[in-house]
C-alpha cells in the first residue's frame, strides 16, 4: 500500500498515511482540525526476495582461481579464452 504525505492549510504540519488506492483522501487535520492537502512526492520502492539485482546478482562476479583449470583441474569446454584451458 502506498504512503501518502499530506499537509495542513492552517498549521502546516506534515503527516504520512498509509492507504490502499481505492481509499478516500483525508480531509481534515487530527492536529488543529484544518483542511488537508495531498502533497506530491517522489515514490520510492524496494525490490525483495530472488531474482533482483541487490540480492541475487551483486558481488557474484568471477573470483580469481573459480576456473577449474586455475587449480589444475580440466578446463570446461566453454572455457576458450583461458591460457590454462589451452594446457599453455
Amino acid at each position: 500500500m502506498p504512503i501518502y504525505e499530506y499537509k495542513c492549510r492552517k498549521c502546516e504540519a506534515v503527516l504520512e498515511k498509509i492507504q490502499g488506492l481505492g481509499d478516500k483522501p483525508v480531509s481534515k487535520c487530527p492536529s488543529c482540525g484544518g483542511k488537508l492537502e495531498r502533497m506530491m512526492s517522489p515514490g520510492a520502492f524496494v525490490l525483495k526476495g530472488s531474482g533482483f539485482y541487490a540480492t541475487d546478482y551483486a558481488g557474484k562476479g568471477k573470483q580469481p582461481g573459480s576456473c577449474p583449470a586455475a587449480s589444475g583441474g580440466d578446463a570446461p569446454a566453454a572455457c576458450g579464452g583461458c591460457p590454462k584451458a589451452s594446457g599453455e
